[in-house]
């Protein structure tokens, strides 16, 4: 069990090095804003897929790998992905809530 949790620390850590910014970086976010990526988060992974983590769970840069691979996951399913305008709004609330 330690090796698998370890395994995917590892590729998270390392996958986050190397993840594409989608987050709004240098923009003040609005309340507003915020909100829209804290309700695309639970209407797109809750009532779709699964149930939604704790926010403070993992630290921005952990939760941008892993919501590349749900978007890797969703396109796979057949499912259409968050446009990136979606996906920026949803990195910006858990960047948020995470700190």
């Amino acid at each position: 069990m330690i090796k698998y949790t370890l395994l995917i620390y590892l590729w998270l850590t390392s996958f986050s090095l190397h993840a594409d910014s989608v987050l709004i970086s240098g923009k003040e976010t609005s309340a507003s804003e915020v909100a829209a990526g804290r309700d695309i988060y639970k209407i797109f992974c809750a009532n779709a897929c699964h149930q939604i983590p704790d926010p403070q769970r993992l630290k921005p840069q952990q939760w941008r790998a892993v919501l590349h691979t749900m978007q890797t996951r969703m396109q796979s399913a057949g499912m259409t992905p968050l446009s990136d305008e979606q996906l920026g709004q949803v990195l910006e609330y858990l960047s948020q809530e995470s700190r």
